[in-house]
Order: structure tokens, then sequence, then C-alpha cells
């Protein structure tokens, strides 16, 4: 397959388990966007072109009451500009650095995770051509897959998940615990998984400042390939059927 340079062309969407112990987490993922976006650069005269978002996730234990939040849109506001009709690419991405931060310091942890159903929400984000721009998801969670809720549902999707990360061209990261569940998703082509030491510490353990460097660092040494855009099934777990209910949506079984 044929390659071309890096461009410093980027869209990241920041995958957040935003369960009850994860404010750590976030907190260390705001302090350190700069450090991120530095080693992206790889060279403090070189320019990138980077678009962020986030994409927060969170439920009740049997999957239902979901909340899922982004830098623009949240519920089923979120839900309709990424599954409505109407497409809303506009409604996603940003290069403002401050506004990610913002958003992330106005996150609030809740609940349960279902981290599949959040990694393939992020994986339908409006991405640019990936002919011409790396496409980067980063995971973070404190919990092992196997211990999420629905996780029997998610489970059957993990396949899925791991040809959809591939036909879309996404470089996946897995910052997480030891967990089958991610030893299996970390098969997905370039993956790279670095396992926390604790569980349910909100990324505690996790040298943010490191971790997100070393991140950066790999996607700036890494190469495009050309390769034509394929098709892929949106919405694994149902989520454009999701129905509105108050400060949240009902989904997810």
């Amino acid at each position: 397959m044929a390659t071309s340079s890096t461009k410093g062309v980027v869209d990241v969407v920041f995958c957040l388990d935003a369960s009850g112990s994860m404010a750590p987490c976030i907190d260390g993922v705001r302090r350190n966007l700069d450090g991120f976006l530095d080693a992206l650069a790889g060279d403090a005269n070189r320019k990138i072109d980077c678009r962020l978002d986030f994409l927060a996730h969170s439920c009740g234990e049997d999957g239902d009451l979901v909340r899922s939040v982004s830098l623009r849109k949240s519920g089923a506001d979120l839900i309709q500009a990424l599954y409505g009709q109407v497409p809303q690419p506009a409604a996603f991405f940003t290069t403002d650095r401050d506004a990610i931060r913002r958003g992330l310091k106005e996150l609030t942890v809740y609940g349960d995770e279902a981290m599949l159903v959040a990694l393939d929400m992020a994986l339908d984000f409006p991405w640019r051509p990936q002919a011409g721009c790396h496409r980067v998801v980063v995971v973070l969670t404190d919990e092992p897959l196997e211990a999420n809720a629905i996780w029997s549902l998610q489970q059957t999707k993990l396949d899925a998940i791991i040809d959809k990360v591939q036909k879309l061209g996404v470089k996946l990261y897995l910052v997480g615990p030891n967990s089958a569940g991610l030893d299996t998703l970390a098969e997905a082509d370039k993956c790279l998984y670095q396992k926390s030491a604790q569980t349910y510490d909100g990324l505690g353990s996790i040298d943010f400042a490191k971790v997100l460097g070393q991140i950066g660092k790999s996607v700036s040494s890494s190469l495009l390939q050309a390769r034509p855009e394929s098709a892929v099934k949106r919405a694994l777990f149902g989520q454009d059927e999701w129905v509105a209910s108050q400060d949240s949506i009902r989904g997810g079984r």
C-alpha cells in the first residue's frame, strides 16, 4: 500500500469514560493538552492542522439512562447531530485548544461506563478524508471492559468495532487497566495499549504528561496510507434510535 509523508493534518477524538471515578483522568487530559499537541507537531517550527473533540460517556448499571457529551453537543442533541437525517458536521471538532480545555473542565462524572458504545460513537464523528488526514481516537478508562455495563451486548460487537477502526484508518490508543477485553481491542491494526497499574482510580497512576506526549510523538512520526474510503456501519448499538428522556437518553440495550 502506498504511503505519503506526514503532513501535520490530524483529527483527534478523546473517548472518555465519564463514570463516577474518572474526574482525575479528565483533569489530567485537560492539564496536559498542550504537551500532547506539542508532541504532535514534533518540531517547534512545524505547524499542524489539528482538529480536536471529545466524547464523554456514562450510563446506568443496565446500560440505560445514557449520558453522552462532546464539545458542542450533549444528550439527544448529540445523537441528532451524529445520526439525524440532516448531517451536522459543523457541530464537531475545533482547532481551539482552549475551548477543549473549557469543555473538559465543565464535564461531570456519573454512574457506570460502556466503553465500546462510547468508542462506536467516537468512530462515527465526521472525519476528514483519510487519504490526507491522520484519524486518531484516544480511549481512556479505569475499568476493565468486561466489568462494564451491558458487557454481554458489547462483547458481541467487539469484532465489528475492530473492523470499523481498521476500515476507517483510525489510529487507536488505549489507556486503561489490565483487561482481556482491552487486550482483544488492541488487536486492531497499529493500536497501542498503555496499561495502568490500578483499576477504578480515575487513572491516577498514569503520568498523563508522559503518556499523552508519547501518543503525540507516535502520531507525528507515522505515515499516512493512501487508501480509498471504505463503507462502515454506523451506530452499531442502535444509537440512531435512542429516545430522549429529560437530560438523558434511553438506549444501549
